[in-house]
């Protein structure tokens, strides 16, 4: 389980439980400390709520130190 607690000064209480959404999802998926090398992406619909988290990276590729000859 994941506790978030956000205190932002000038928000309401409606958009913070958007963030905290936002940041339990990019938590869950790995989207914001899972990502090496890579980059995520969140996706938002027209009327700008949340739709998805999008992980682009590369979970194993040869490096150039390990190729043998």
């Amino acid at each position: 389980m994941v506790n978030i607690k956000l205190e932002i000064e000038g928000t309401t209480k409606e958009e913070i439980e958007v963030y905290v959404e936002i940041f339990r999802a990019l938590l869950q998926s790995g989207g914001l400390s899972g990502v090496k090398g890579g980059k995520t992406i969140i996706h938002f619909d027209p009327k700008g709520i949340m739709q998805g988290i999008e992980l682009d990276y590369w979970p194993w590729r040869r490096r150039i130190n390990n190729i043998i000859i």
